[in-house]
């Protein structure tokens, strides 16, 4: 999001906005959409214990000796060995992923873990000293080859599904949609991995994939509301609303769940908006928006994309694999459909979405609103939707051409005086900030880039987005890489700015 006196520029009738951590929507859809997919509604209580494996198990714990934590699941009590346990968070609320930013600083929204007994033993495990041990897993390979009994297979599955949840924590999820991908050739009917693959596709914007993937699934589990839950989120993504609010209305058949009937809701919302916009494709957009007079505007946006597209691509050196969908509408269908503050425009919720009422070619404003939005898109992906709002924004600024100059003097009069919420606050949505900070913060975020860029170099930057995805504690990845804890990364900011503008 961008407020109305972003740094560097006037005051604007067109404002662009992004869907940040903590907001009031999606961190990325489809993740808004499945969020209900594995947490139980109803749960009255629940504790997360964190295992060393980079598993974690959500359970009422009742009681922890020197050898053992125990837990409720349902109506039995398990345990589970102290040594592999990492950490305990106990909570009077049941986990469920959130349609924060927020969450993915700490995990990767995941099924929930597979049965325990797996892991009863060390030597059960196949990743030690924080690494997947490969021979454990070859030999669990060649033991289903050997003698393909059920209790291989299983010892199979448990060890890919753990080896790709690490992967998946380490930032490297299309290792682990590989992990899965080579289990389920050994144990094709499995139901967790099959669900775990198809979350992860769904995660990771294959969307394609993905529906190849999960409709066979769903012959093979009709009574499963997760597989067309899966589904109607990558119909979704896809803009095949038709195809989305269908799945997802039967897995509202099979089980009852407010928050997809929300999401039904919003589906057909936008399917009375934009069902009969007119459409257009490039390799690698999905443009929606009203025909007529809008066409030429239309053409003109997708020239504009593409050549964003080709230069975010250089500058952090990555290459979105998906369809990125785009949706241009008249002002009062965006705020009907968006659901924004009035302070922003454009968001990006997993499409970019823009108000483009009054518009006939592309304006200069325009192409900085486009370049902004689909920064974060190319962020989302790399970062696997973990990057600290400042970062997003600040970095989202710098690729559409913005500077601090316009509030430099009061950037650096504020940061000098400290009455700026510190960058490790400014990690979460701006949008419950006092709206007299709005600005500002967007300007210090915006600052915090400047100085990695003329610092360090801009191709620092991009090697900052790709590690977040594998540490997104940012203070930890400061202290890894540049050797600066958050507060004297605030420090240099400030003195940085103090320098520029005076204070």
């Amino acid at each position: 999001m961008i407020s109305a006196s972003m740094p560097g520029r006037p005051q604007l009738n067109l404002l662009t906005g992004f869907l940040p951590r903590g907001g009031w929507s999606s961190r990325a859809l489809p993740t808004f959409f499945l969020l209900a997919i594995f947490a139980a509604p109803g749960a009255t209580r629940a504790d997360v214990i964190y295992l060393k494996n980079g598993r974690k198990v959500v359970a009422e714990v009742t009681r922890e000796d020197e050898k053992s934590v125990f837990f409720v699941r349902g109506d039995d009590e398990f345990s589970i060995p102290r040594t592999l346990v990492e950490r305990i968070e106990r909570s009077g609320f049941p986990p469920a992923e959130t349609s924060s930013d927020t969450d993915a600083t700490d995990d990767l929204p995941m099924p929930p873990p597979p049965e325990i007994e797996a892991y009863a033993e060390d030597d059960e495990t196949v990743v030690k000293e924080d690494a997947i041990d490969e021979a454990a897993l070859l030999g669990l390979d060649n033991e289903v080859l050997r003698n393909p009994s059920a209790e291989n297979r299983h010892r199979l599955a448990q060890g890919y599904q753990e080896a790709a949840v690490f992967l998946t924590r380490k930032g490297d999820a299309e290792g682990a949609i590989a992990r899965y991908r080579h289990a389920l050739r050994f144990v094709p009917n499995d139901m967790a991995l099959t669900l775990s693959l198809g979350y992860l596709l769904v995660k990771q914007h294959h969307h394609n994939e993905a529906i190849e993937f999960l409709l066979p699934a769903a012959t093979r589990y009709p009574k499963s509301p997760d597989i067309p839950m899966l589904l109607g989120s990558a119909y979704y993504a896809s803009e095949n609303l038709d195809r989305a609010i269908a799945e997802w209305n039967k897995a509202l058949a099979i089980r009852d769940n407010p928050r997809l009937r929300e999401a039904v809701e919003r589906a057909e919302k936008e399917r009375g908006v934009a069902g009969s916009y007119q459409e257009l494709r490039t390799q690698h957009f999905l443009l929606r928006f009203e025909g007529g007079e809008s066409s030429a505007l239309g053409q003109q946006v997708l020239r504009t994309l593409e050549g964003a597209f080709q230069e975010l691509q250089r500058d952090l050196d990555f290459y979105p694999r998906e369809t990125i969908v785009v949706l241009l509408y008249p002002q009062e269908a965006f705020r009907d459909i968006a659901r924004s503050p009035s302070w922003v425009g454009a968001v990006n919720d997993g499409k970019i979405r823009v108000p483009v009422s009054g518009l006939s070619s592309v304006t200069l404003e325009l192409a900085r609103v486009l370049k902004h939005e689909l920064t974060h898109s190319f962020v989302r992906q790399i970062t696997m939707g973990r990057c600290p709002t400042w970062f997003n924004e600040g970095l989202a600024q710098l690729e559409e051409g913005a500077t601090t100059a316009g509030l430099g003097t009061q950037l650096a009069r504020a940061m000098a005086e400290g009455r700026l919420p510190p960058f490790a606050s400014l990690e979460a949505s701006f949008i419950e900030l006092p709206s007299d900070q709005v600005a500002l913060a967007y300007a210090k975020s915006l600052a915090g880039l400047e100085f990695l860029r003329e610092t360090y170099g801009p191709g620092e930057i991009p090697r900052l987005l790709k590690s977040i995805s594998a540490n997104p504690d940012f203070n930890s990845l400061l202290q890894d890489r540049l050797r600066l804890s958050y507060p004297a990364f605030e420090q240099e900011v400030a003195r940085y700015i103090v320098k520029r503008y005076g204070s």
